[in-house]
């Protein structure tokens, strides 16, 4: 309903009278629910804004597993990589699942976290949000009998360098794992292969801190869709050595 003028005029000498903490009470009694609304919108366009500014294209996923980097070797092996095939660091990026642990080892706190990082590992892959992987020797035995590395023999065919540095190792074929873990059966048994799916970093210096016999391994997740990509990381990785 619309006021009449004269009415409208008091209000608003009325409100010309108020002291300034008056006038504050009056608009947020009056209009909070507005201005809430508002504040929510300037909030999202805010978080829209920002995003969009800041957001950055991966040109590919690695994860480091039982391995940690330090700072200089992150750099090289997130940025270092963009600066060689030419790719804006303000607008692309190396994403990295950086401080993934998966073990054997069945201590309770050793446990949830290699649970934990297998979850997050598993999911990644699913997602297509993985597709080279720095591990050590323990994960890239457990990766490689899971089947989650890539077949790198024919891919690293045309490539001296990385067919040079391949290594093999067991991947599981099949098993009766499922009717073990049900009681339908009572030895655990598995057929296995063998197959060049890592390629071996030997002595780099790039992870000085690392026992000279413990070697780290680079692998391609086997459902990766960026693999052209991934293999050009694993030669420029080589080449650092």
């Amino acid at each position: 309903m619309k006021l009449p003028e004269s009415e409208r005029e008091f209000n608003r000498a009325a409100f010309r009278a108020m002291s300034i903490p008056e006038k504050a009470d009056y608009i947020f009694a009056y209009y909070k629910l507005p201005l809430v609304l508002i504040l929510i919108a300037l909030i999202a366009i805010g978080s829209a804004i920002h995003q969009i500014v800041t957001h950055k294209d991966a040109v590919l996923y690695a994860a480091y597993l039982n391995v940690v980097p330090d700072e200089e070797t992150d750099s090289t092996l997130t940025g270092g990589y963009l600066e060689r095939i030419g790719a804006d660091p303000a607008r692309n990026e190396v994403l990295c699942y950086h401080e993934l642990y998966i073990s054997t080892d069945d201590t309770i706190q050793n446990h949830q976290y290699a649970y934990a990082s297998k979850l997050k590992l598993m999911g990644a892959i699913d997602g297509e949000q993985l597709d080279v992987v720095i591990m050590n020797r323990e994960a890239y035995d457990l990766l490689s009998a899971w089947g989650y590395l890539l077949d790198l023999g024919d891919a690293c065919a045309a490539n001296p360098r990385l067919e040079a540095a391949l290594v093999s190792n067991t991947v599981i074929s099949s098993d009766n794992r499922v009717e073990v873990e049900l009681n339908e059966a009572d030895a655990y048994i598995a057929e296995t292969i063998e197959i060049a799916n890592a390629v071996e970093l030997g002595d780099s210096p790039l992870f000085p801190d690392f026992a000279a016999d413990e070697h780290i391994y680079l692998g391609v997740i086997a459902n990766t869709p960026r693999q052209e990509q991934s293999l050009d990381y694993l030669d420029y990785v080589l080449g650092l050595q």
